[in-house]
């Protein structure tokens, strides 16, 4: 039995013109500690805290305590799955997905 618990972080899904972001919160959390993965049509995040301290150092005491963070989120019929790009910076997962074509608004020139 998997004893992992999680926690849901601050998350802010926006539409934009051409796409959609995900901005999630995740302190402390190194790329490699990160699950990022898409089934039909839902996104899910999970990571894994592996820190540990450096070899030859005791901790004293803790007022910061690495967590583990699991969301879903299910994308808008407009969302193009094949185009997800993300990144982690500074504990702020971006995952952008671009809109189908077809599906964006196109100004047509009135003649």
């Amino acid at each position: 039995m998997n004893d992992e618990k999680y926690v849901v972080p601050s998350a802010t899904f926006t539409e934009r013109p051409e796409d959609y972001e995900l901005k999630v919160l995740v302190p402390g959390v190194a790329k490699e500690e990160a699950e990022l993965k898409i089934e039909h049509r839902t996104l899910t995040l999970k990571t894994h805290a592996k820190y540990q301290n450096p070899a030859g150092f005791k901790q004293v005491a803790a007022e910061f305590e690495r967590t583990n963070y699991a969301i879903s989120a299910d994308l808008p019929e407009k969302a193009d799955p094949a185009t997800l790009a993300a990144k982690l910076e500074n504990g702020v997962l971006t995952v952008t997905i671009k809109k189908r074509p077809e599906t964006q608004a196109k100004r047509i020139e009135i003649g």
